[in-house]
């Protein structure tokens, strides 16, 4: 299969995210006292609480961003570190798009307590550190051709 990496990352991504959310969506626990704690909240926005209360936005942006990526897939080969950051960014987007679906809010539970100003999840990294990746691509990769 030609995009396997990135359906593996994705699928890890998804999983853990619905499994660390079932798990921990109403925790209070302080795991570094003064710097790390489990605190299950909910957020009608996306990161950082940007247009909070509107679903109705956020759902179809999500939807559009995993079509594009789907699409994209469709005619481009990608290198190891594409797969690996398109397959993190799937599955963050996925696994926060299921919480809105289904439950009208995205639960985030990581707590850095010494930053004072957000709590994420599990989806939430996956968008990060993939989009990283594919920034990291762009600005000092070399395309690959399609063979």
């Amino acid at each position: 299969m030609k995009h396997t990496r990135l359906f593996l990352a994705a699928g890890l991504v998804l999983a853990l995210d619905r499994l660390t959310k079932a798990l921990w969506h109403d925790a209070r626990v302080s795991l570094i006292p003064g710097i790390l704690a489990l605190r299950g909240t909910r957020n009608t926005g996306m990161a950082f609480g940007l247009l909070a209360g509107r679903q109705g936005l956020l759902i179809p942006l999500t939807l559009a961003v995993v079509a594009g990526v789907l699409l994209y897939l469709r005619r481009h080969r990608l290198n190891r570190l594409c797969q690996y950051g398109a397959g993190l960014l799937l599955g963050g987007a996925l696994g926060n798009l299921a919480d809105r679906v289904f439950l009208g809010y995205v639960i985030d539970f990581i707590d850095p307590v010494f930053l004072h100003w957000f709590v994420f999840n599990l989806a939430d990294a996956g968008i990060c550190l993939g989009a990283a990746l594919l920034m990291i691509h762009l600005i000092f990769g070399k395309e690959e051709k399609d063979k």
